[in-house]
């Protein structure tokens, strides 16, 4: 690899901020990942919830873009963006200014494809100047409606710390249901204070933070087996995963659910709505349940608690075989093999 040895910047507007202290933590592991070849990583350093925050965040982002790489003796033939939609901007910023033969590669993470659905003229403008594009799953690629002649399939990647994980059997385990993720609306933090007086007989662990951390605060008070644990780092949340019966995932969208991989890497089967996500990594019956959605959100909570009652209902053979295929299906989506095949690409678009 040393054809793309000290050359390559990374970009991502993803970063910690108070309330999400492990925001952009894949993109950030990543780029740790490849640190044999010594990119430069940018990201979004000056984040919080404050509105001044939210008004100045992105023209502080791009000033600092410009001091650091434009400015900058050290050129980069490689620019790869994580979040195509502003982010591109600075990709581009560096093409016009600094290295015009340059190549761009995005990697798109759901909502920078959603969010611009039909995508505006300034949106295909920018689209047209990409070399290289990567989806985090075959269903967000089959979304994104521009020219991609250059595209593949690949998520960010679980840490390889989820490698090493012994599994327990259901009576070994501690937590009935576990939840994982940004606490906000389009997660289904709504949908999961409707479930709580359902699972009142079960161990829920919510580990994460958001705008509805207060509101799940306030109900866990209400509910005494309902723990909420806040955001937590990946050796803790290892520990979750591997102590939960089963995760789920309520979600509106979902590109890619890396925390699905993680728990599943952990032999946790996982019950979740379908999402583009959700779709490419489950099968039901299988390594977890697919709950579809649902025009009435009366009707999807219906459905959702009969895919529990199920699922509290099998066997123990039928569980530990759904374990064993959940770890399976989640081993090609570890660090390690994403890597090798970025490095290849690295390699593949200078030559």
């Amino acid at each position: 690899m040393q054809a793309v040895n000290r050359n390559i910047l990374i970009i991502s507007n993803m970063g910690p901020k108070s309330s999400a202290p492990f925001q952009g933590k894949f993109v950030h592991n990543q780029v740790w990942a490849l640190a044999s070849l010594h990119p430069a990583y940018h990201y979004m350093r000056w984040h919080s919830d404050s509105l001044l925050n939210k008004i100045l965040k992105y023209p502080v982002f791009l000033l600092d873009f410009f001091w650091r790489y434009i400015l900058s003796r050290r050129r980069f033939d490689i620019v790869h963006v994580h979040f195509f939609y502003p982010t591109i901007w600075l990709a581009l910023l560096y093409k016009a200014l600094r290295h015009r033969q340059v190549k761009i590669i995005v990697t798109c993470h759901g909502s920078d494809i959603y969010k611009y659905q039909p995508p505006g003229k300034l949106y295909r403008w920018c689209a047209a100047k990409v070399d290289q594009w990567i989806f985090a799953s075959k269903a967000l690629a089959r979304h994104f409606s521009l020219p991609a002649p250059r595209s593949m399939v690949l998520p960010a990647g679980i840490s390889e710390l989820f490698r090493q994980v012994e599994p327990l059997n259901w009576q070994q385990k501690s937590i009935d249901i576990l939840y994982v993720g940004s606490l906000d609306h389009n997660k289904g933090m709504d949908r999961l204070l409707a479930l709580l007086p359902v699972v009142a007989d079960k161990k829920v662990v919510i580990a994460g933070a958001g705008p509805w951390l207060e509101k799940l605060q306030t109900a866990a008070r209400q509910y005494p087996n309902v723990l909420v644990v806040g955001p937590k780092d990946s050796a803790a949340l290892k520990q979750l995963y591997s102590q939960a019966r089963c995760f789920i995932s309520l979600s509106r969208h979902e590109a890619f659910g890396l925390v699905m991989a993680e728990a599943m890497a952990c032999y946790t089967p996982v019950i979740a709505t379908e999402t583009d996500g959700a779709l490419e990594q489950l099968v039901t019956g299988e390594n977890g349940i697919l709950v579809a959605q649902q025009d009435e959100e009366q009707h999807l909570l219906s459905l959702f608690s009969q895919a529990l009652m199920q699922f509290f209902l099998q066997s123990t053979q039928q569980y530990q075989q759904m374990q064993l295929q959940c770890r399976v299906s989640a081993e090609q989506y570890m660090l390690g093999q994403v890597v090798l095949e970025l490095q290849q690409l690295y390699q593949d678009i200078l030559e």
